[in-house]
């Protein structure tokens, strides 16, 4: 099959060149700008087209549209604009001639009455179009409609397209998951950049930490062409940043006031703005933008794990579980986003160049207080934990466009930073041992049973240990690109494109760690010297008879933690949290702490270069057919340096007798990727969209690195794998559009993946025969953890629907109503691999024989949702607008247990925001966003007993602003 698509794609550039020579002293062109005739904004997506030929162009972001490749003529060109009514104009091209025709379309016509655009379906219909014009399968967020939803973040405006589910932190989203792909599968880009991953295990990316008010549109592409980076599963995300618009100097300015309703704070505030102009005869343009926010993520947390009690027995469909440690956790968290863009663009004669600098952080301050429920080893601590992440986002990029004879010229150089840093993660514990009434306790019991029977005694609750963490992984991506695009015109009825080009992308990524702990159930004066209060007459430092310093000298005495989890439990005491970071910061980490070597060990660089080259072409037959074949290659090499050793202990060893030490290894592989798409429209106002993909997900580093930790006391040993292969996923599309001006756009589609060599996570092999499986004789016994290549076929398919329209053809006051919606069904089907011990009596010594069983449970994908949905309705009339959603996600497999009895999902989330927005004037606007109206906590399950795995409420917010336009 790749030699057919390398024979055809040749066979396109040689007839291409030959009829690119032919036409390039006699053919015109025709350029312009089509705009909206009422407001004169640009009309991004706009389709024009010369009537009974192939030849056409899509308007980009400023509406300019240009048709190479004319013959000479009289034609009739022809835009048209979803929303719009269209237009028709008669022109003639002379040999050599550069025609210029600007365009103006009027807003839906009702009745011979123009309407007058309002703000929500002015976003809705730039994004029909822009959807509409890809030669792809996409969907689209406008600027727009980012400015009308009531998002926190980047993350929360992209999860309500269709198909795609979101991962909440904090009570916001975070990370998104496309076609039930985690966010490891996909790609995030910023201007078409990609992002480098932020997290600090995987190759996925924050997106909490990018605010919707700093971006020019959303672009999610489910089908890639071959100019696209092939590595995107489930598919690629696209923050678009606009350049300075022409007209003069112009600014933008929002404030908004927050409260949070869950830890009854006020003061939360989130502010942006815009500044642009063009200088020297508009060539020069500058823009500037930036946000900046605070915002309150506190939470009431709930987390439980189980545990088998026995295997079960005849008439039970699963074994017994009970549960084994629950926390109660009170979170305060305070958020704060910083994001900053500069953007300048230079027109040249035949072309542009353009710098785009952009960065965003997010810093998190987190105070957290747990109760922990140990009924395992019959524990009840109380922990306080202040952790202090930050996640910084840089992008520096330098693009150029050139019109040459044949064609455009597209470059790039850039580069890309990601920094996700724990500079201060501090958590000290007290313990009361024996802490449970176990005669309370029946034979299988829940969280209620196991709280309840806790004997709460402060009295014999002492401080037990501390640890204090530092972690840091960097990221690093350095870019060239090159793209070439040559249209060419067989005949009036036959033209297009042939596009090919490169790409070389040089990445380096280090994660460093570093761990201090101890514990303090010991007597040392110390404690007592470095209390706050330890100079203050009426302060009695309290000790346990055991010699040990009670908890009673740490106790926050102002601490309320209110109606916990919407008053289901009474949390208790707090600890005071300023001063056991004091006591941390003047005795423990000077004069206790000891550093763990045992941390080194997952430290690791990686240098990975990929080198890529495509050729495509998209060819136009008529108005009636686009046909667009292309493959491409990408070659993928990797110098990696990890860590072996042995841990035994958490103490520094000898100087002389380190038991960490580095190991390198390389990685080397190419894939090809044959890829082509087609679109058919019959008539009009219909089209249907076919496309056979092929796309890879590289390997998580962190397992592909040649690390070997053999962990003595726990007889635990993990390997890293070099030689992990990429996963490859075949993927197959089919959409139906509709659209008119009354319509809409309605759409229905499903999709088809078969990924193989998915990358999963053993864990549960023991080594019995160490010499046959190829390790040293010394972890015979040991339990081992590795990744590896799923033998079977990963399959996922799904199928999506979506309707976007505005009634602005209804009477009045229906007129104003502007309605989003979409729904996603998807079903999936993997395999886990397990590992078991299978032990049968033998006749012969020692009359046992042991034997490791490896084999796979079959499952649905980690993460994915089935079921998806979105709805919004809007009312736009005069100065008044208003928009109330609401977002549904089935329940998620959230983790997979060694057996299906300790499977934990999440379970159904339905949220409601409402926005509401009111002009004075034509310049000011004021808002009030109402976001998660109904309370809805963030929960997860067990399985079998339906007991709760994890609850999380983080209340309402409510945020009234200002903004101010010219």
């Amino acid at each position: 099959m790749r030699k057919i698509f390398v024979i055809i794609m040749l066979a396109i550039f040689m007839m291409s060149y030959q009829q690119t020579g032919i036409f390039a002293a006699s053919s015109g062109r025709i350029v312009g700008v089509v705009k909206d005739a009422a407001t004169r904004q640009p009309l991004p997506g706009a389709n024009v087209y010369l009537v009974g030929t192939a030849m056409g162009a899509a308007s980009d972001l400023k509406g300019n549209y240009r048709i190479l490749r004319v013959p000479p003529g009289l034609y009739t060109l022809k835009v048209t604009f979803i929303g719009y009514k269209e237009k028709e104009v008669s022109v003639r091209v002379l040999p050599g001639e550069t025609k210029e025709v600007n365009l103006e379309l009027q807003f839906g016509v009702v009745k011979g009455k123009a309407v007058v655009v309002t703000a929500q379906a002015e976003g809705q219909v730039a994004a029909i179009n822009q959807q509409l014009r890809s030669n792809t399968i996409k969907n689209v967020v406008s600027a727009e409609r980012i400015r009308e939803l009531p998002d926190a973040n980047a993350a929360e405006s992209v999860g309500r397209l269709p198909g795609i589910s979101i991962i909440r932190s904090g009570g916001e989203a975070n990370k998104v998951v496309i076609r039930g792909l985690a966010p490891t599968y996909n790609s995030i880009t910023v201007d078409n950049q990609r992002i480098p991953a932020t997290d600090l295990d995987d190759r996925g990316v924050d997106l909490s930490m990018i605010s919707p008010d700093i971006l020019a549109g959303i672009e999610v592409t489910k089908a890639l062409t071959p100019d696209m980076d092939a590595d995107a599963i489930g598919g690629t995300v696209n923050f678009k940043l606009a350049d300075a618009p022409s007209g003069g100097f112009r600014y933008h300015f929002r404030f908004y006031e927050g409260y949070n309703d869950l830890r009854r704070e006020p003061g939360q505030y989130k502010g942006s703005f815009t500044l642009s102009n063009r200088y020297w005869n508009e060539r020069f343009g500058l823009m500037v933008n930036g946000d900046v926010q605070r915002v309150q993520r506190g939470s009431d947390d709930f987390t439980a794990d189980y545990f088998i009690v026995r295997e079960k027995r005849e008439g039970e469909q699963f074994a017994p579980i009970s549960v084994g440690k629950v926390n109660l956790r009170y979170v305060d968290e305070v958020r704060r986003r910083y994001g900053f863009n500069v953007i300048m663009d230079y027109k040249l004669p035949n072309g542009k160049i353009m710098l785009t600098n952009f960065m965003s952080r997010l810093d998190r301050n987190e105070k957290i207080n747990t109760n922990q429920f140990d009924g395992n080893n019959n524990w009840h601590k109380r922990l306080y934990e202040h952790v202090q992440p930050q996640i910084d986002v840089l992008n520096n990029s330098l693009t150029g466009e050139y019109r040459i004879r044949l064609g455009t010229v597209d470059w790039r150089l850039s580069r890309s930073a990601s920094l996700n840093r724990h500079p201060f993660d501090n958590s000290i514990s007290f313990m009361e041992r024996s802490a449970f009434d176990h005669s309370l306790l029946p034979n299988f019991f829940g969280p209620n049973q196991l709280i309840s029977a806790a004997n709460n005694n402060l009295d014999n609750t002492s401080l037990y240990n501390g640890h204090f963490y530092t972690e840091k992984s960097f990221d690093r991506h350095y870019t060239a690109k090159i793209d070439f695009k040559m249209p060419y015109t067989f005949t009036s009825k036959i033209a297009g494109y042939l596009k090919f080009g490169g790409k070389y992308v040089g990445k380096y990524r280090d994660r460093k760690h570093g761990i201090c702990r101890h514990r303090l159930d010991i007597h040392n004066l110390a404690f007592e010297k470095h209390h706050t209060e330890y100079e203050n007459p009426h302060f009695d430092y309290k000790w346990l008879s055991t010699g040990s310093s009670s908890i009673y000298n740490y106790i926050d005495s102002g601490f309320d933690a209110g109606k916990f989890l919407n008053g289901a439990y009474n949390f208790g005491i707090g600890l005071n949290g300023n001063e056991l970071d004091h006591l941390l910061k003047v005795f423990l980490l000077d004069s206790l702490y000891q550093p763990s070597t045992s941390a080194l060990l997952d430290d690791y660089e990686v240098a990975e270069d990929i080198s890529a080259g495509y050729i495509m072409s998209e060819i136009n037959f008529g108005r009636f057919l686009m046909f667009l074949p292309g493959i491409r290659y990408e070659y993928t090499h990797a110098d990696m340096t990890g860590r072996k050793g042995t841990v035994t202990n958490y103490s520094e060893p000898q100087l002389n007798n380190p038991f960490v030490t580095d190991t390198t290894a390389i990685s080397n592989y190419g894939n090809w990727f044959p890829m082509f798409q087609t679109r058919i429209r019959p008539i009009k106002w219909f089209d249907i969209r076919l496309a056979y993909t092929k796309s890879l997900s590289r390997p998580r580093l962190d397992w592909m690195i040649p690390e070997k930790k053999v962990f003595g006391a726990s007889q635990r040993v993990k390997f890293g794998r070099p030689d992990l292969k990429p996963q490859i996923s075949s993927n197959y599309d089919i959409f139906l559009s509709l659209y008119s001006n009354h319509i809409g756009l309605f759409t229905l589609g499903g999709f088809f993946k078969d990924i193989r060599d998915l990358i999963f996570y053993r864990s549960g092999h023991i080594i019995l025969n160490a010499e046959k499986e190829g390790f040293s004789h010394d972890l015979q016994g040991f339990t081992l953890e590795r990744a590896e290549n799923n033998p079977f076929l990963t399959k996922v398919k799904g199928l999506e629907v979506e309707w976007q329209t505005n009634f602005h053809w209804l009477p009045s006051p229906l007129d104003g109503i502007v309605l989003n919606a979409n729904y996603s069904h998807i079903w999936s089907k993997t395999h886990y691999p397990r590992s078991f011990v299978k032990q049968e009596k033998i006749n012969v010594f020692p009359f046992l024989k042991t034997t490791v069983c490896d084999t796979f449970r079959t499952g649905r994908m980690l993460d994915q949702a089935n079921d998806i949905a979105n709805i919004a309705i809007g009312y736009d009339k005069g100065p008044f607008s208003a928009r109330l959603s609401m977002l549904y996600q089935g329940n998620t497999l959230s983790s997979v247990g060694e057996r299906p009895e300790l499977d934990g999902f999440t379970a159904d989330l339905l949220r409601w925001d409402l926005s509401i927005k009111y002009r004075i004037g034509k310049y000011i606007g004021i808002f009030w966003n109402w976001n998660n109206i109904t309370n809805e906590p963030d929960e997860s399950f067990q399985q079998v007993t339906r007991y709760p795995t994890a609850r999380e409420f983080y209340g309402l917010t409510t945020d009234l602003g200002i903004g101010y336009s010219f």
